[in-house]
């Protein structure tokens, strides 16, 4: 029996190209637009409306003053704004260095034991704690009169009393301490470990590589995409650094752990809301300026 014309026309069984065309153009856009208007108005708005108080008195209440560039200029010349920002350059590199690179290689030694002792090691560095029962515990750990620090230092390693958070020449050190243990990223790492296909360690292997050459190869060439991802988290989320520390030294001693968000919330707390949102700005210039140039240096592309 012979088929109509009509049941074999192309066009009754599938919708026209333009038509389809047009229904994932629309079918993208649904997708995009909430993640567009909550980046508005959670990110871009903020920024504009930041910059634009920057420049005037910023006030609560009132009238509206320009002041142009008089609240950069106040800061510029207010000494504690370069030691704020010393302040968090210093933590934020030995924030990275300490704490990204570290589980990195943690990630990697682990995919190299055995499947039972692997989840095991994950469960016992991955386990999730409360930001407050952390800062409790470290607060206990770093207890100077009867701290667990205190009493390796004094009673097992017979040393003198250690000023930890109370010293300004570490207390930026002992505060990234616990983000070595408690760094849950990490767990990126080994997703991006366990998506590599095997076949590619065994032929490094017949062609004779050896441990370290297969991550240096293998391993971190496949996790670029992912380190660069993380990297830029932690570069924006250091330099933005507030709750751990209030919470363990409240900017001290001295100020030798008061980080740039902190003194902006200082200046806040003295009625200073134009200074406190120029420093924010100036802040915001800073971690653009650094993560830009990281993204140009840094490849991603694990074939590049």
């Amino acid at each position: 029996m012979t088929a109509s014309a009509e049941t074999l026309n192309p066009s009754s069984i599938a919708p026209p190209i333009e038509v389809a065309q047009r229904r994932r153009f629309w079918t993208n856009w649904l997708f995009v637009i909430p993640a567009m208007l909550f980046q508005f108005f959670w990110g871009w708005y903020p920024m504009v409306v930041a910059i634009f108080l920057s420049l005037t008195n910023a006030p609560i209440r009132g009238d509206l003053q320009w002041r142009w560039f008089e609240n950069y200029a106040r800061l510029v010349q207010d000494p504690l704004v370069p030691f704020a920002f010393r302040v968090t350059l210093v933590y934020a590199a030995l924030s990275i260095a300490l704490t990204f690179f570290i589980p990195i290689l943690v990630a990697i030694l682990l995919m190299e034991m055995p499947p039972k002792t692997m989840r095991i090691m994950m469960i016992l560095w991955y386990l999730p704690l409360s930001g407050i029962a952390s800062t409790l515990f470290w607060q206990y750990m770093y207890n100077e009169s009867f701290g667990i620090f205190q009493w390796i230092a004094t009673a097992v390693l017979g040393l003198e009393p250690q000023a930890f958070l109370s010293s300004e020449r570490w207390v930026l050190f002992w505060l990234v301490v616990p983000g070595i243990l408690m760094y849950g990223p990490g767990l990126y790492y080994m997703a991006g470990l366990q998506s590599i296909p095997k076949s590619y360690y065994e032929a490094a292997e017949i062609e004779g590589a050896g441990f370290w050459r297969k991550i240096w190869t293998i391993s971190l060439p496949r996790l670029r995409p992912i380190i660069a991802m993380t990297l830029t988290f932690a570069i924006i989320g250091s330099l933005q650094e507030f709750t751990w520390m209030d919470l363990m030294t409240r900017g001290g001693p001295n100020g030798a752990s008061r980080t740039v968000v902190m003194y902006m919330f200082t200046l806040l707390n003295n009625g200073r809301y134009g200074d406190a949102t120029a420093l924010a700005v100036m802040l915001f210039i800073l971690i653009m300026a650094i993560v830009l140039v990281y993204r140009a240096v840094f490849k991603s592309d694990p074939d590049v």
